[in-house]
């Protein structure tokens, strides 16, 4: 059996490595794939990708724990810690039970292109660590649509 992890918004679909980050581009943090907004995007509101709790949650990431186990990771554009929270709006709480579709952020990309950083989101399994990916789109058209899957891992069942 496979554990489904979908896509938090529509965007095109990246692999990790082309992350312009060298700690998500090499997999030390988890394998995953990355999704990058549209150029003409303004907002974007981020759902939960999995069933499951809100785990840790900051301005600029969060982290949905499912009952099955795995953890994903949503990490809104890159260095976006520096921003301080500017253009995020958070809208749930840690500890927050949410289902697969809940918005969890609302994302104004204004403030992250103004200051000429990177947009891309790595989507990440942060545990169980190591645990390696199976793409659950097609490739050849890389792009998916909000909650469309991105990626499934083996649950073990």
């Amino acid at each position: 059996m496979s554990f489904l992890v979908r896509a938090p918004f529509a965007a095109h679909v990246l692999p990790l490595s082309e992350v312009p980050d060298p700690v998500f581009a090499s997999g030390v943090v988890g394998d995953g794939r990355a999704l990058l907004p549209e150029a003409d995007c303004t907002c974007v509101t981020v759902h939960s990708p999995i069933n499951g709790v809100v785990t840790k949650l900051k301005s600029h990431a969060a982290i949905i724990t499912s009952t099955r186990g795995p953890s994903i990771l949503i990490h809104l554009g890159i260095d976006t810690v520096s921003l301080r929270g500017r253009g995020f709006a958070p809208l749930v709480e840690e500890g927050d039970i949410v289902d697969a579709g809940t918005p969890l952020i609302h994302w104004d990309l204004g403030p992250i292109r103004a200051a000429g950083l990177s947009p891309c989101v790595p989507v990440i399994v942060v545990s169980p660590p190591g645990e390696p990916v199976s793409p659950e789109f097609d490739e050849a058209l890389p792009t998916a649509g909000i909650l469309d899957p991105l990626f499934s891992l083996s649950d073990g069942d």
